[in-house]
């Protein structure tokens, strides 16, 4: 009677289950998945990332070219957007079109992680400086133009701003896969 009675309470004490937690096994296997999860997400997330940081930057470039714009008009005298690569970094400024673009003062750094894509950038360049001059009145003297954003890795879809009228519209476009009327894939 004995050993019925204590197999019985043996089998019913393996049966409930315990509220203290999890048990070793049921641990392991909510490690593992939430592994496959971030392996099945990190790639997408770090994409994303990189994105936003070119965003940013053509952000940050059409904040400055618009500025130059408006300093033209304010100051009623012509103005520059300049834009150079030194040391394998991206540095913008805007001066007067008297100061020339290499005594410049004021030069603003990209992020390290951005490069210029020369293939689909069209700005005016002069001593290996871009740039693009506005007219006293907000109005882009001479040419019109292209700025093109791309991540260092390549990862990344370039980004662009587009001074796209005479009067000195600007506008934000993207890389596409087929190229428009200009050959360029950025628009």
């Amino acid at each position: 009677m004995m050993i019925q009675r204590c197999s019985s309470w043996a089998k019913q004490r393996l049966l409930v289950r315990s509220p203290a937690g999890l048990t070793l096994i049921e641990a392991l296997v909510v490690v593992v998945m939430i592994g496959i999860l971030a392996a099945i997400a990190t790639p997408s997330w770090l994409q994303y990332q990189l994105n936003q940081e070119v965003k940013a930057g053509r952000d940050e470039l059409r904040q400055a070219i618009l500025q130059a714009q408006n300093n033209a008009i304010t100051h009623r005298e012509a103005w520059r957007f300049s834009l150079r690569q030194v040391d394998n970094r991206l540095e913008w400024a805007i001066h007067p079109n008297s100061i020339d673009s290499q005594n410049a003062l004021g030069w603003n750094v990209l992020s390290p992680k951005l490069m210029l894509d020369n293939a689909d950038t069209t700005l005016r360049s002069r001593n290996g400086i871009r740039y693009v001059r506005f007219g006293f009145q907000g109005e882009v003297e001479c040419c019109l133009g292209t700025v093109t954003l791309d991540s260092k890795n390549g990862a990344a879809r370039n980004q662009c701003v587009v001074i796209s009228t005479l009067i000195g519209a600007t506008r934000n476009g993207n890389e596409h896969s087929v190229p428009n009327d200009s050959d360029r894939y950025c628009y």
